[in-house]
């Protein structure tokens, strides 16, 4: 009977592209549909290869990675292809793998004359390139491609066909570009802060009209009105100017009724209103402990010895809850009410 151990052929997609890597087995599979068989790694079959391990007659390593496109899925593996080789590796980026599905070598003229086409469009992207980044960046590429260009024949070798010429960066056109850009950098700080101005004045403009309306606005809601008292946007510049905008009280039907919204029946706020006046007149102030009082769904967090009631985010002051005092008192509470309060 055997006692090989039997290789584990089936792994997650993220361990595929580090086993191809290393080659530590011949092959492995995932269920994400990337795989390698010998020394190239593939997505979804042998008609796509990613990248391919090759070695020199002296001994030299080296990957070949593949330069075309698919899906968006083949794209992702070949994402985890390259960040599975480590820093360092040499690595040529061409048209031609050849694996052994293939020729089993690559078409070193198709690598080549990629190369001299990749240079040639990098030198004309720079000479119509109208920023020093991209100019420079297109040259840097180039120049780059050059180098791999060499590498490669000499890595293969084979006979590297006569490479353009990468010209020099020209002094006067970075100079000019770079004028260019500064003079557009400067015209487009200067219309923001233009902008930022106006925005600034028609805010201030807003704010003003808005806290010019706002008693007005603060007498219509007490009054019954539905408007909207809310503190408007207009603070994308010195927020602290705009008024704040006190928590207000009115009846409404058998509720009393908060400027931000809560509700409570008049029974308790008559309950409320008697305890606040007693806070005022013994000077003490009122502290939530052990014993809650509530009114309708909220507690009461703190009365201070002025009359400024605290209850969540509600702070009422004193001169509004007596300015509703005297229409909270000519409220006539039914028996039922009155007993549900002291509930």
């Amino acid at each position: 009977m055997s006692t090989m151990k039997r290789i584990r052929k089936v792994f997650p997609t993220s361990e595929i592209p580090h086993l191809w890597f290393h080659q530590t087995q011949s092959d492995a599979r995932s269920q994400g549909n990337v795989f390698f068989d010998g020394d190239t790694v593939y997505s979804y079959g042998t008609h796509f290869p990613i990248a391919r391990h090759v070695q020199s007659k002296s001994g030299q390593r080296a990957v070949l990675f593949t330069i075309a496109h698919y899906s968006v899925t083949t794209t992702g593996h070949c994402s985890a292809v390259r960040s599975a080789i480590p820093s360092g590796t040499l690595v040529f980026d061409v048209p031609s793998l050849g694996t052994h599905y293939a020729s089993g070598t690559p078409n070193h003229n198709d690598n080549l004359r990629y190369f001299v086409n990749q240079i040639n469009e990098r030198v004309t992207k720079a000479s119509r390139a109208r920023s020093t980044w991209a100019v420079t960046s297109h040259l840097g590429q180039a120049n780059g491609l050059v180098e791999s260009a060499r590498a490669y024949g000499k890595f293969f070798r084979v006979r590297v066909p006569k490479l353009p010429v990468v010209p020099e960066a020209d002094s006067d056109k970075l100079a000019a570009i770079g004028k260019r850009e500064r003079e557009e950098s400067a015209r487009k700080a200067r219309e923001q802060r233009e902008e930022n101005d106006r925005r600034k004045q028609r805010l201030e403009q807003e704010r003003k009209q808005w806290e010019e309306k706002l008693p007005t606005l603060c007498d219509e809601w007490r009054n019954g009105a539905n408007v909207s008292i809310s503190r408007p946007n207009y603070t994308w510049y010195d927020y602290d100017k705009v008024p704040s905008i006190p928590t207000m009280l009115r009846i409404n039907g058998n509720e009393v009724e908060t400027s931000l919204g809560a509700r409570v029946p008049v029974s308790h706020a008559k309950r409320g209103l008697a305890f606040v006046r007693r806070v005022v007149s013994s000077g003490q102030e009122y502290v939530r402990n052990g014993h809650t009082l509530h009114l309708g769904h909220y507690a009461i967090d703190r009365i201070e010895t002025d009359g400024t009631l605290h209850a969540g985010c509600h702070v009422i002051k004193f001169s509004e809850i007596e300015n509703l005092a005297p229409a909270l008192d000519a409220v006539t509470v039914s028996a039922s009410e009155s007993e549900a309060s002291n509930v």
